[in-house]
């Protein structure tokens, strides 16, 4: 029980820090203009000792999220406030930003792999952009993306456990309609043409390591 106050007290002390200096800049902006980059200090401020209040207990991990949401926002006003990035990228970067705790937690335990199925939606809704936004590519092309990323997850099920083999029958449909449409935009000779030089690339690799032995012998 014990325990539990001291985490809550963490979790509380965290976020009254950061609700202080958040209330003293808007309060100070009232007055003058406060720039992106003093968000950018209170917030890795926060962060920071978010960090250092986790490392005091890393089994608290409500302290560690927060932590990381508040330097995940001053990464993104200071990527903002230099300007070197596309949208595109800003809005990929807010898509993995959210990934990361899910998958984070699934690595933790294995055992809860419900949460890749947030992380893997939002890895994927960000591939949308890059190829609608910053790649520029034909709607055709990024059909075929969307296709072949529904029927990924249901490859991997049945890779993991073979007596789920109803799970090639979504997985085969969604990535026949994808081969359609790359098929349809000459995509699919790119492919072939690819996946010929990895073969060969394959080989040869191959080749070497049956070649080592015998030298040796």
């Amino acid at each position: 029980v014990e325990k539990m106050k001291a985490k809550g007290t963490k979790q509380i002390l965290l976020w009254s820090l950061v609700l202080i200096l958040v209330g003293l800049l808007l309060l100070v902006g009232q007055f003058i203009e406060v720039g992106p980059w003093v968000w950018v200090a209170v917030l890795t401020v926060g962060g920071v000792c978010g960090l250092g209040l986790f490392l005091t207990d890393r089994s608290d991990w409500l302290v560690l999220l927060a932590a990381y949401i508040l330097l995940a926002i001053a990464v993104l006003i200071a990527v903002e406030a230099l300007d070197f990035l596309p949208d595109e990228a800003i809005s990929v970067y807010v898509l993995l930003a959210i990934a990361c705790p899910f998958l984070a937690v699934y690595i933790r335990n294995r055992s809860q792999w419900w949460w890749l199925i947030p992380a893997y939606t939002l890895a994927a809704v960000g591939g949308v952009v890059i190829l609608a936004e910053g790649a520029g590519v034909n709607e055709n092309l990024i059909t075929a993306y969307v296709m072949f990323a529904i029927a990924a997850p249901f490859f991997v099920v049945y890779v993991r456990d073979r007596s789920q083999w109803w799970f090639l029958i979504p997985g085969g449909i969604m990535a026949a309609i994808g081969l359609g449409f790359l098929i349809a935009e000459n995509a699919l000779a790119v492919l072939g043409a690819l996946a010929l030089i990895g073969l060969g690339l394959w080989s040869l690799v191959r080749g070497f390591r049956r070649k080592e032995p015998a030298d040796d012998a």
